[in-house]
């Protein structure tokens, strides 16, 4: 963990920025989530999601470095998150902090994701290398 954070803070201020903010919106909305009743199910499939997605994002780094496909923890966990927000939002009857909770999650996710795919084909046309750091050795 500590390399794949020694090569986060090399990247551009406006991406740890962002990066910081998906934690801070991962971590509210979590307990949001998990405090409703209603929600609770998505709030420990967003904690899980999220346990196990950085996980496997800080072992990937270690085998690659700061690559352009770590991104796809992302497009492998977010999409179901994203659907059952979508799906709840649109049939109603949620707290109002619920509902704030997932427009702003859902919001964050989709433009995460918009990176993410964006860097998972860069990766596939062969821009293989580190974005920073020394790769796996760090």
């Amino acid at each position: 963990m500590e390399a794949f954070d020694a090569d986060v803070q090399l990247l551009p201020l406006w991406v740890q920025y962002f990066m910081n903010w998906i934690g801070l919106v991962l971590v509210v909305s979590t307990i949001i989530f998990l405090i409703f009743k209603s929600t609770r199910l998505a709030g420990l499939y967003q904690l899980v999601a999220t346990i196990v997605g950085v996980a496997i994002m800080v072992w990937m780094h270690s085998q690659l470095g700061m690559v352009r496909l770590l991104g796809i923890v992302h497009i492998v966990s977010w999409p179901p998150l994203i659907l059952y927000f979508w799906r709840n939002l649109k049939q109603g009857g949620l707290h109002r902090v619920v509902q704030i909770a997932m427009v702003v999650t859902l919001a964050t996710m989709a433009v995460a994701l918009l990176f993410d795919v964006a860097d998972l084909v860069r990766w596939i046309a062969g821009e293989r290398a580190p974005y920073v750091g020394l790769g796996p050795t760090g």
